[in-house]
């Protein structure tokens, strides 16, 4: 009798470490979650991607002209970032420096984030109907479906 309770034991054991084993190995092959759209202009690329070849190059442009300006805020917000590296591991520690580094990171963000704007408004006025649409579904991917249902026209999902 205590022999069966004994394997009993040793099949529930094992068939319980085997599917904690296979949700693990799950959860290490799947891809990471999608940010939750911190910046939706991102979505911008992807959908020029997409597009057909002649509409990419009606629309490359305004795109050039975006990515212009985009290397001297990368540059901006490198320095701010290191500032903020270095602010944080200064002995002593200095609340105002740190303070000053990250008013410079959150200036140079704001920054880059007006730059996207911009452009996302000069590439979307030259996109159709259609594009523009598809434009509004690759900014919203990644996101929880509650954030994506204030788009207006729920048929079209």
């Amino acid at each position: 009798m205590r022999n069966k309770w004994l394997i009993a034991a040793l099949v529930i054991s094992l068939a319980a470490n085997l599917a904690l084993a296979g949700f693990v190995a799950g959860r290490i092959g799947a891809p990471p979650p999608a940010p939750a759209g911190l910046d939706p202009t991102l979505g911008m690329f992807r959908v020029l991607h997409d597009l057909p070849e002649a509409r990419r190059e009606a629309l490359r442009p305004e795109v050039r002209a975006s990515f212009r300006g985009m290397r001297d805020e990368l540059r901006r917000l490198r320095n701010a970032q290191r500032g903020i590296n270095e602010a944080l591991t200064a002995e002593p520690f200095d609340d105002e420096a740190m303070a000053a580094a990250l008013a410079r990171f959150r200036a140079a963000l704001l920054d880059s984030q007006e730059h996207n704007h911009a452009a996302l408004i000069r590439v979307a006025g030259r996109m159709t109907v259609e594009e523009r649409r598809l434009l509004r579904d690759a900014m919203t991917r990644g996101r929880p479906p509650r954030e994506r249902e204030g788009s207006g026209d729920r048929r079209e999902r």
